[in-house]
C-alpha cells in the first residue's frame, strides 16, 4: 500500500460547490458595508454643508444687526423714520416672519459679507421712549446699548435677515437698542 486515502469522487464536487457558495457570500456582505459607508459617509457630507450654510446665514445676518445698532447709534435725528426705506414709527413695522419686505436697508458695514446668496438686510422700528422728563439720570448703561446720561431714551427694535450659500439658509435675527437724544 502506498499510504493513499481512498475518496470517494462525489464528495470532492460538492465540497467545491460550497466553496463557491461561501465566497459569494462573503462578496454579498462586503458589497453591503462598502454601499452602507458609502451612503453614510455622503449623508454626513451633507449634515456637514447644511451646518456650513446656516453659520454662514446667521453670521451674516448679526453683521447686519450690527450695522444697524450702529445706523442708530450715529443718527442725530428721528425725521428718517418715514415708513418707508426700512425705517418705521411705532406700530407701521411689516411682519417680517410672514413676509421680508421688500424696502428693508441693505448692510453697509466695514467688512465684507461673501459667499452669500444674498447682502444682508434689515429693518429698525422705533418702539417707544422712556421720558427723562426731571433730567435725572436713568441707569441703563450695560444694557441696550444705552450711555449713561440724561435726556430720553428711544427703544428701536431690529430685524436683521442674512441667507447662506443657498437662499434656502435665511436666517432673522432680532434685538432692542435705545439711544439717547
Amino acid at each position: 500500500m502506498s499510504g493513499a486515502i481512498n475518496t470517494p469522487h462525489h464528495s470532492i464536487r460538492r465540497q467545491r460547490g460550497v466553496v463557491m457558495v461561501i465566497a459569494l457570500i462573503a462578496l454579498l456582505l462586503m458589497s453591503l458595508i462598502g454601499t452602507t459607508a458609502m451612503r453614510s459617509s455622503t449623508m454626513q457630507e451633507k449634515i456637514s454643508g447644511n451646518l456650513r450654510d446656516q453659520d454662514l446665514a446667521f453670521q451674516s445676518a448679526e453683521a447686519a444687526l450690527h450695522n444697524a445698532e450702529a445706523y442708530v447709534s450715529s443718527l442725530t435725528t428721528l425725521s428718517q423714520f418715514s415708513n418707508a426705506n426700512g425705517l418705521y414709527t411705532t406700530g407701521n413695522a411689516p411682519d417680517v416672519y410672514a413676509a421680508w419686505p421688500t424696502g428693508a436697508r441693505k448692510y453697509t458695514g466695514f467688512e465684507t459679507v461673501s459667499d452669500v446668496a444674498a447682502p444682508p438686510e434689515y429693518i429698525i422700528e422705533i418702539r417707544g421712549i422712556v421720558e427723562d422728563s426731571v433730567n435725572t439720570s436713568l441707569n441703563l448703561s450695560g444694557g441696550y446699548g444705552v450711555s449713561s446720561g440724561t435726556g430720553d431714551v428711544y427703544i428701536f427694535k431690529i430685524h436683521a435677515k442674512g441667507t447662506g450659500l443657498s437662499d434656502n439658509a435665511r436666517v432673522i435675527l432680532r434685538t432692542n437698542f435705545a439711544r439717547r437724544f
